[in-house]
């Protein structure tokens, strides 16, 4: 045991033997005992740059084709009496070509900054439906409901637009077919989301107080008061952010967006008639 210590002491070995190695292989590496876990996570710095070599640990897939956890078919999914085939058919990549994980050509989580390759990033199954109905920018939902949106009070929001990451666009660009995330990033970021609906915002029907008094905005048939995440009410022209990047909404343009105008990788831009979400969402 002594010799794995010395050898796993040098930087350099501990390096190459983590190119070898998922993030969770090296946690697990890490955890076998006292000494190793000194070595391998006592220094922030030296985690982080072992969990940049590390490659994909494949699980993404997997749990994509095995339809578990944010892939499991739910019943609008299922044909008439099955559990387990989908009324729609998938794309061809989903069906064939998508069946190996990329390990080697992984790059960080942008939420964790673990190594998640091509095929394991969170990505929905197929395509949403064009305009409207889509939901491949946040801020859309075809239920007409203020979901993936946030508010801050005054103090917090400037504490968040301090703590933002460079980004070339200081509006949300979000895009859910090309974000890379990680499955259990996902999972948690949608937790957050819905904790936040339900507990930092009241629709009207359930508000006593004077919607004008903050932050509110249309949701479904409704109106819908915001709060600030540390309990204060969301004044009223505070920011709207996106709940995924925490950058702000341009909200002279957002009501005119439309899915169907951001091409597929190679696609040409479908044709669609029917007024933007927004438009419809917040009025003209």
């Amino acid at each position: 045991m002594e010799a794995i210590f010395s050898l796993f002491s040098q930087y350099q070995i501990l390096k190459l033997t983590s190119r070898h190695l998922s993030t969770l292989d090296l946690l697990y590496l890490a955890l076998t005992c006292s000494e190793l876990n000194t070595i391998i996570r006592k220094s922030e710095h030296v985690w982080n740059r072992l969990k940049r070599e590390a490659v994909c640990d494949g699980r993404g897939l997997k749990t994509r084709q095995e339809f578990q956890r944010l892939y499991a078919l739910t019943d609008k999914d299922c044909r008439w009496g099955t559990r387990r085939r989908a009324r729609y058919d998938e794309e061809i990549e989903v069906r064939v070509w998508n069946l190996k994980c990329d390990a080697g050509n992984a790059l960080p989580c942008h939420k964790c900054g673990i190594n998640v390759c091509e095929e394991c990033r969170y990505v929905p199954r197929v395509r949403d439906l064009p305009g409207w109905k889509a939901c491949r920018r946040p801020h859309f939902d075809p239920a007409w409901e203020s979901h993936t949106v946030i508010c801050y009070c005054t103090e917090c929001d400037r504490n968040v637009d301090r703590e933002l990451p460079l980004f070339l666009n200081e509006y949300c660009d979000c895009d859910q077919y090309t974000r890379w995330i990680c499955l259990p990033c996902k999972e948690k970021e949608d937790k957050a989301d819905v904790d936040y609906y339900s507990t930092r915002t009241k629709g009207q029907l359930e508000f006593e107080g004077d919607l004008e008094e903050g932050m509110w905005l249309h949701d479904h048939q409704q109106l819908r008061a915001f709060w600030c995440p540390c309990g204060v009410r969301a004044p009223k022209d505070t920011n709207v952010r996106c709940a995924w990047c925490k950058r702000k909404h341009n909200l002279d343009t957002w009501k005119d967006e439309d899915p169907s105008d951001i091409p597929f990788f190679d696609d040409v831009s479908r044709p669609n008639t029917s007024p933007s979400y927004l438009t419809l969402y917040l009025g003209s």
